[in-house]
């Protein structure tokens, strides 16, 4: 397994904030698949910011090859730190088949993400097939500024 980031996370952008208690946040990234990049490659896509909680979880991506899967949840370990001792749950969806392109993969559920004091990596994880290099993955996470009394 080897921890890949996405453009954002290795140009440093920085995870955003919402303005106030009702705002909600985009926060999307990219990555392109490489040649090289194997089943149980975790690719972070940014973070979910301290006091949120996720609403939900785009994926859109291209056809990353017969029998690939992605599992998409939180990241152990430290925002942004490139470390492959990272390991990540599957909390928004498990397994979901992406061997095609044009298909949306939203959040299947969002109830056991809780908010955090420290922001808390994100992203998506290989399973199931190599995925084929060349391959545009965007996601984004959407969060909303947690409501008083659940922190």
């Amino acid at each position: 397994m080897a921890l890949k980031q996405s453009k954002q996370v290795v140009n440093g952008y920085q995870c955003p904030t919402p303005d106030d208690a009702s705002s909600l946040v985009g926060i999307t990234a990219e990555y392109t698949t490489v040649t090289g990049d194997a089943i149980g490659d975790i690719v972070e896509f940014g973070g979910i910011p301290d006091g949120c909680i996720v609403i939900d979880v785009l994926v859109d991506n291209g056809n990353l090859g017969v029998g690939s899967t992605l599992d998409c949840g939180i990241l152990s370990g430290d925002f942004s730190k490139k470390d492959n001792a990272r390991t990540m749950g599957n909390e928004f969806f498990a397994a979901s088949a992406s061997a095609t392109s044009g298909l949306i993969r939203r959040a299947k559920s969002v109830n056991a993400v809780l908010t955090s004091t420290s922001v808390q990596g994100w992203g998506l994880k290989f399973l199931g097939a190599n995925p084929a290099a060349g391959q545009l993955i965007r996601a984004t996470l959407v969060v909303k500024p947690a409501p008083v009394g659940v922190l």
